[in-house]
């Protein structure tokens, strides 16, 4: 068992997180699987606008690893096959029926999965539409099926502000994921390790079969990218997978109950929401199915995942399939009047640029507003104090920007994600977009592979 202390990081001193109670919502009238969710993902379509759909039918696969299968969560009929520049396909929208057919897959019980070798673990998670929640370090692409991982990794924790604490929501699945995670071990000659919080871990703490670890910090201590550093970090030609601990328990109700997992827990945060606590819903669930009608676009931006590094949802949008938190934020319609001249007392700083630094333990309410546009970069030591991997942030985004692959790689692009480098961008003066940069780095070494 390891014991880890992260010293750099920041946590966003933020009002709205969610209450400790879970609400089962109505079911809602449509769900959509959306391919944007899915690194490089190349979808090939199988069903057309019309198609009626079991839960579990095969909706797309991956063009680059045909045997990869998107199921359908929800029993109804395919409303649109919604596309966007080059008819790049967006999402598939199913309209919701209450019959709850679904297409059965074979069962095993936690003697049986012991027993099974890798090949008929990967065929299960393929066919039964888990092998999705699985993906892989680097680049954070769905995990190739033709290699074999060193580790994997499942992150008990998550750091990032008003963020969903898998403590809570994993209580009722401690069976399901200890099932998931015998499955696991059947997929690596590895260890599959295991992170938490050391106060707050009464969901794992009972788990067999992984390497225990826990961690402490502020965010991005909770980060894949920032546990693989310390545990066990990646070198030239290794490869790691990471799934997260509600997709594990997803894992092991699959290979139990021989139907496709089709429900998520969500929690419901930030500010503007008046009724904050966790919600049990359909996978791929309308943001407008069980957020509050008061909400409006023009007035809030609707996140699908956190504020840090979610998707801009808006109500009309759905659950991406990596997210349990949906957040709500204010929208600025109009800039501060001189505002270069506001003490700021109710504006989040990271530095003392407002007096709101003087109140150490006050919580403040996140706006959309970025406070100036991008400029050249500053060099004010601020990018190094929150990233806790010795890694130069500016460094290595000039090293994107020239696209110098080599520099790159020395510089350890491979071990990040995007996600990584997202409170540089909270804390940059210059307003520079970090995790663009790392992203554009990472696409052009794909390229050239």
């Amino acid at each position: 068992m390891g014991q880890f202390k992260v010293k750099r990081g920041y946590n966003l001193p933020l009002e709205g997180s969610p209450e400790g109670k879970l609400v089962v919502v109505p079911q809602p009238k449509q769900v959509a699987v959306q391919a944007t969710d899915f690194r490089n993902l190349r979808p090939q379509m199988k069903v057309e606008p019309g198609d009626h759909v079991k839960i579990g039918s095969v909706l797309f696969t991956d063009k680059k690893q045909p045997d990869v299968k998107f199921l359908a969560p929800a029993a109804g009929k395919v409303n649109d096959v919604v596309r966007g520049d080059r008819r790049r396909i967006l999402r598939v929208v199913i309209d919701v029926e209450t019959s709850n057919e679904s297409v059965e897959f074979p069962r095993y019980t936690d003697t049986q999965i012991k027993t099974l070798e890798r090949a008929q673990v990967i065929n299960a998670l393929v066919e039964g539409g888990m092998w999705p929640a699985l993906r892989q370090r680097p680049f954070s692409n769905i995990a190739d099926l033709d290699k074999s991982p060193k580790a994997i990794f499942i992150s008990g924790l998550d750091t990032a502000p008003l963020a969903a604490d898998p403590n809570f929501y994993m209580k009722e699945l401690k069976a399901d994921f200890q099932t998931g995670v015998l499955a696991l071990q059947r997929l690596t000659g590895g260890k599959v390790h295991l992170t938490t919080a050391p106060d707050n871990n009464d969901s794992f703490k009972e788990i067999t079969g992984v390497e225990h670890h826990t961690i402490t910090g502020p965010h991005p201590a909770g980060n894949i990218s920032v546990q693989v550093y310390y545990i066990d970090r990646l070198h030239s030609g290794e490869v790691i997978w990471y799934i997260s601990p509600f997709d594990t328990a997803r894992i092991g109700q699959l290979l139990k109950n021989g139907r496709y997992p089709n429900e998520t827990i969500v929690a419901i945060t930030g500010a503007p929401i008046e009724k904050r606590h966790y919600i049990k819903t359909l996978a791929g669930a309308p943001m407008a199915s069980f957020l509050p009608q008061n909400l409006s676009d023009n007035v809030h931006r609707i996140l699908s995942g956190t504020i840090l590094s979610g998707t801009h949802a808006s109500l009309e949008g759905f659950i991406g399939f990596y997210d349990h938190t949906v957040t709500a934020i204010p929208e600025v319609l109009k800039k501060r009047f001189l505002g270069w001249m506001d003490p700021g007392f109710n504006l989040p700083s990271y530095g003392s640029t407002f007096l709101s630094s003087l109140f150490k333990n006050k919580k403040f309410v996140q706006n959309t507003d970025l406070n100036g546009d991008e400029r050249a970069f500053v060099a004010t030591g601020n990018y190094e104090k929150v990233m806790p991997m010795d890694i130069l942030p500016v460094n290595l985004a000039k090293a994107v920007l020239i696209e110098d692959v080599e520099l790159m790689e020395q510089l350890g692009i491979l071990e990040v994600a995007p996600e990584d480098f997202a409170l540089c961008t909270y804390v940059c003066p210059s307003k520079i977009e970090f995790g663009e940069i790392i992203e554009h780095g990472l696409t052009l070494i794909e390229k050239e592979g």
